[in-house]
């Protein structure tokens, strides 16, 4: 899997494809994780050109921030936009790496986020994804995910569908994903010991954002 050849353009793509939807699902949980998180390190997995990253920055700060992408090129379209925002390089490193290579320290992080990221695999990696950085997630941490999802019926259930087979047939030419269909992230991320704390979705439902907490964190519901 390879995202290098889209750098150049990849926000256009976005634009034409989703307008403001993709943003508005990765940005949607800023400002409740403001009001209820202290955050001092975040781990950005497969950031990509750094849209989340600079609007992460400007509501916090001063937080410890590693950028993780195995796309080098991507990682400079990153680096390069935070720079030209005005944001200095003293607490932010940036990394080329595999997400399934990285060795990470227990409880690093009060922050982990994969926005856009897992649907580029299976429910066999995803698990090996989630396993890899889930012992890196601080006691009262949070893992911001957001993704693609199906709504349930109707006509937003096909257009859904078809929209992700159009965008999964791209994908694997020109970027050479390894799988066209949805992995099951959610139940995944559930079945690892996280429990959902809040939901939204957006562009018709096709989009969702999430924040997940250990479930001996997760707020008690009546």
């Amino acid at each position: 899997m390879n995202y290098s050849r889209l750098t150049s353009w990849y926000h256009l793509l976005e634009w034409v494809a989703f307008g403001r939807y993709l943003q508005r699902a990765r940005t949607a949980q800023l400002e409740s994780l403001k009001g209820t998180r202290t955050l001092q390190r975040a781990l950005l997995i497969g950031e990509g050109n750094g849209s989340f990253l600079l609007a992460f920055r400007q509501q916090f700060p001063e937080t410890q921030i590693v950028v993780v992408d195995q796309s080098l090129s991507m990682l400079v379209k990153a680096r390069a936009r935070y720079v030209k925002a005005g944001f200095d390089l003293d607490r932010i490193e940036f990394i080329e790496a595999n997400v399934f290579d990285l060795t990470l320290q227990p409880q690093e992080y009060d922050l982990i986020t994969t926005l856009f990221f897992f649907d580029n695999f299976d429910d066999a990696q995803v698990r090996i994804g989630v396993r890899t950085l889930l012992p890196s997630l601080a006691s009262n941490g949070s893992w911001l995910l957001s993704d693609f999802c199906i709504p349930e019926k109707g006509l937003l259930n096909l257009r859904a569908r078809l929209w992700l087979k159009m965008l999964y047939l791209f994908f694997r030419v020109v970027a050479g994903i390894p799988c066209n269909r949805l992995p099951r992230t959610e139940s995944i991320l559930s079945a690892a010991g996280l429990t959902c704390e809040r939901r939204q979705t957006h562009c018709a439902r096709m989009l969702y954002s999430s924040v997940y907490v250990e479930s001996d964190h997760a707020p008690h519901k009546a």
